[in-house]
């Protein structure tokens, strides 16, 4: 799909051009995986669509037919993680995900052109209506699916056999990578230690809390609508406006005991009411894709009183000082800190900090103990003070080998289980090759 979208692209910059064709072979089957038929246009077409992302196609036929026996061989590989997937019953994909995930491709690349007409030319221009992209788009999108998954569960069930990587290898892998610009400057970072405070609620405030939020549970699950009590009820004020919807989001990216609760939820079911150091959530899953959720929540956060809050201040203050003379993060954290805050942050983009610690680490140098600083500015009712003491700051620059170490062996123990994964589906499923 990647592909056939550059091509699109391509075709809007030269809409007179007709894309450059491999010598005109007759089609025949080239390859039997199982009970499918692959045909060399098949093979042809993908090797059209990677000249449209920079691979230099030979001239030569022997390098050309050598060419085309590589891609023919990870079609082949497609096409076995694709039979394997559909035969397991604990994956599913259904055609609402399908047809969502379709829409929202078809309207990002009819975006891209100024017309229907522009758009019509571009399609025209690989063979296809507007009908048959959407079927394209449709057939591929599901197999992406099936695939992405089904190789997702091998990797959390622990069956991918990845086996051991070298030092050697790992630095060839590494300069391969390098050399071929697949490995970009790393960002300039910073590395921290921190210490979270906030306000503690009255046990009669965070009951209240939980009461609110037991109560416009209740309502949702008798037919209330969600969006709805979110605009009435929540005391988010980043989602309250649009019916408390928090987007896309992936595991690390939300507090522990939420992502607990919204990766195991089923689309349209609500939740039972969820404590978080924020307060109380109730979420609602609108979508799923592999790795991530699109979700909605309503939070109930416990009043503070004018005490409580000044009381924090107090705490981060000393936790400042106490920094500051030697005491470690660690044990700071443990006494007065947040329990769902990490401790350690880092190596983190210093381009990509939440907003309030991108104001507050802007010009942070190693060794410097920041704070308090208030991460919730907006919110002056609900402070959080951040107190934190910079342990490294790196500028952008070209990555060495010991950067990328664990990325490296990571990357390599993955294409290493893949490789026996699919060595292992080839002997279990009938292949013949034609090519």
């Amino acid at each position: 799909m990647k592909l056939l979208l550059a091509v699109l692209l391509s075709l809007q910059q030269q809409p007179a051009q007709p894309p450059p064709q491999t010598p005109q072979v007759v089609d025949r089957i080239v390859a039997i995986v199982g009970d499918r038929a692959i045909l060399l246009s098949e093979v042809d077409e993908k090797i059209n669509e990677a000249r449209q992302q920079g691979l230099q196609v030979p001239q030569d036929s022997a390098q050309l037919e050598a060419l085309r026996r590589q891609m023919l061989s990870n079609v082949i590989d497609e096409e076995l993680v694709y039979q394997q997937a559909r035969r397991d019953t604990s994956i599913s994909v259904t055609d609402a995900e399908v047809q969502t995930a379709v829409d929202e491709q078809a309207r990002r690349v009819r975006g891209q052109f100024h017309s229907d007409a522009e758009y019509r030319t571009a399609l025209q221009g690989v063979g296809l209506t507007p009908e048959e992209y959407r079927r394209r788009l449709t057939d591929e999108q599901r197999r992406q699916a099936y695939v992405q998954r089904y190789v997702s569960r091998q990797r959390q069930e622990g069956k991918l056999r990845p086996g051991t990587v070298s030092e050697t290898e790992m630095r060839a892998f590494f300069d391969e990578m390098k050399a071929a610009g697949r490995i970009g400057r790393l960002p300039p970072s910073i590395t921290f230690k921190q210490v979270v405070i906030s306000p503690h609620s009255s046990l009669a405030e965070r009951a209240a809390a939980f009461a609110r939020a037991d109560s416009v549970r209740l309502a949702i699950e008798r037919g209330a609508d969600f969006s709805e009590m979110a605009r009435r009820f929540s005391d988010d004020p980043t989602t309250k406006a649009n019916g408390g919807d928090l987007g896309w989001f992936r595991r690390g990216q939300m507090v522990r005991q939420f992502e607990e609760v919204a990766f195991a939820l089923r689309p349209n079911v609500v939740s039972p009411v969820v404590q978080t150091e924020y307060g109380y959530h109730i979420i609602m899953v609108d979508r799923v894709q592999t790795g991530q959720v699109k979700a909605r929540h309503i939070l109930f956060a416990p009043a503070v009183s004018d005490s409580e809050r000044a009381a924090a201040r107090r705490i981060a203050d000393s936790a400042s000082v106490l920094l500051q003379n030697g005491v470690s993060a660690d044990t700071l954290a443990k006494l007065y800190g947040d329990s769902g805050e990490s401790v350690n942050v880092g190596p983190a983009d210093r381009t990509q900090l939440p907003p309030g610690y991108s104001q507050a680490l802007a010009n942070a140098a190693a060794g410097q103990v920041i704070g308090p600083v208030a991460l919730n500015p907006e919110t002056p009712d609900r402070p959080r003070w951040l107190v934190a003491k910079i342990t490294d700051v790196q500028a952008e620059r070209e990555p060495t080998f010991e950067d990328k170490r664990e990325d490296v062996r990571a990357a390599l123990l993955d294409q290493r289980g893949l490789q026996h994964l699919l060595e292992d589906l080839r002997q279990r499923t009938y292949v013949s090759v034609r090519l």
